[in-house]
């Protein structure tokens, strides 16, 4: 089974993660073994390690032997993943982390998470574990917090959107009294995220709500905002580097 946190500056998997099939894409990983050791092949080398981040846009893959593995994605346009950039991966395809750090994100975890049946529980105490996670590996751990009353009401509109459709910057820009270039500054100042980035995330998300509430593929990627099923498809595998399909039977979405 999978699981999927998604928040306005993350993404988190928790899956056995299935061997996926040798891939890149573009957001920035943090993977966290919750049992034993991880293979990973990163371009040409393999590494054996139990915690590490890897670059965008490298060939990549993992052995897990079946055991659950934190997968967190961070899109690059967020400040979190500059920061990686900057204190860990500094140009490198990736950074294992030490033993030390792993072990305290293993613990963070199961101290607060492991009894995931409540969801609205889950909800209330999932940011202060993210926050936890990230200051375990000396990352900034503050959430943005959105002050500018126009970047709430477009956060607000978006959510109560069925579809995220072309043209939507404009539109939002209309509706907050802006032009398009300083919505978009002043989302990715409040958010720290671009709006671009954060609209196909949203369209990603929207797709996997309206598969997993029983429509097919088809029509949940179109009414979300895709051109078509491919369309979708290659977006979801560009950002998360694993197939829609593996998502569409058991996979469970939390909102934090």
């Amino acid at each position: 089974m999978t699981e999927i946190f998604y928040a306005m500056d993350h993404v988190l998997l928790i899956d056995d993660y299935n061997d996926p099939d040798n891939h890149k894409h573009l957001a920035k990983h943090l993977i966290i073994s919750l049992s034993g050791e991880i293979n990973c092949f990163i371009e040409d080398e393999q590494v054996t390690c139990e915690g590490i981040m890897i670059s965008p846009d490298v060939f990549h893959t993992i052995e897990s032997d079946g055991n659950d593995v934190l997968v967190y994605l961070f899109d690059e346009t967020t400040d979190i993943a500059m920061e990686i950039e900057e204190k860990y991966l500094k140009g490198s395809p990736y950074h294992a982390l030490n033993l030390a750090t792993v072990e305290e994100i293993k613990s963070i975890w199961n101290e607060s998470m492991v009894d995931r049946s409540d969801v609205h529980q889950v909800q209330k105490i999932y940011s202060n574990t993210h926050e936890r996670i990230l200051k375990s590996c000396k990352l900034d751990t503050k959430s943005p917090h959105i002050k500018d009353y126009r970047i709430k009401k477009v956060l607000c509109l978006l959510r109560g959107r069925e579809e995220i459709k072309e043209g939507i910057i404009g539109e939002l820009a209309q509706m907050v009294f802006l032009s398009q270039s300083r919505l978009s500054h002043l989302f990715k100042k409040e958010t720290k995220i671009s709006i671009n980035s954060f609209l196909v995330i949203m369209k990603i998300l929207k797709t996997y709500k309206y598969m997993l509430s029983g429509e097919n593929i088809t029509d949940s990627s179109i009414k979300a905002g895709f051109n078509s099923p491919s369309h979708f498809a290659t977006t979801n595998k560009n950002m998360f580097g694993l197939s829609a399909n593996k998502f569409r039977k058991d996979a469970i979405f939390t909102q934090v």
